[in-house]
């Protein structure tokens, strides 16, 4: 399997929607009112910027690249706001609520194990969500 071009994502909130850049190639950004229309907006601005390498004989697509968004935990929050931080704590992370509490508005210091706990339990809600089928 060929390896694809890991291109990192950096996503921060602002006052009207998001904006983002690639960490690893200088001048890709981006901006979206939410978080689709910024993955949309990134996904057009990747695939002019595939176009130019094609151009300079390169033989790239779209899928030749390992898309990682990064979002700071504090905006994710923000963002997200129905999330009810202490019962996700408890029950998605097995984090003390108060702590937790810190984490999201950047009061306690973060280490990467904990950050990757945090990130598992939010990919545990969605994939809980994303199952369920709603009567009516």
């Amino acid at each position: 399997m060929e390896k694809k071009n890991v291109t990192t994502v950096i996503v921060e909130k602002t006052n009207t929607g998001f904006s983002a850049y690639v960490k690893e190639i200088p001048g890709l950004t981006t901006v979206g009112s939410n978080l689709s229309e910024l993955k949309e907006n990134f996904n057009e601005v990747l695939q002019y910027h595939v176009d130019y390498l094609n151009e300079k004989g390169e033989s790239l697509t779209i899928k030749d690249f390992n898309i990682n968004y990064v979002v700071d935990l504090e905006q994710i929050f923000e963002y997200f706001n129905v999330i009810n931080k202490s019962a996700f704590a408890e029950h998605y992370v097995g984090i003390n609520q108060s702590l937790f509490r810190q984490y999201t508005k950047g009061l306690a210091p973060l280490s990467g194990e904990k950050m990757e706990q945090i990130s598992r339990g939010l990919h545990k809600l969605a994939d809980e969500i994303s199952d369920l089928t709603f009567a009516y």
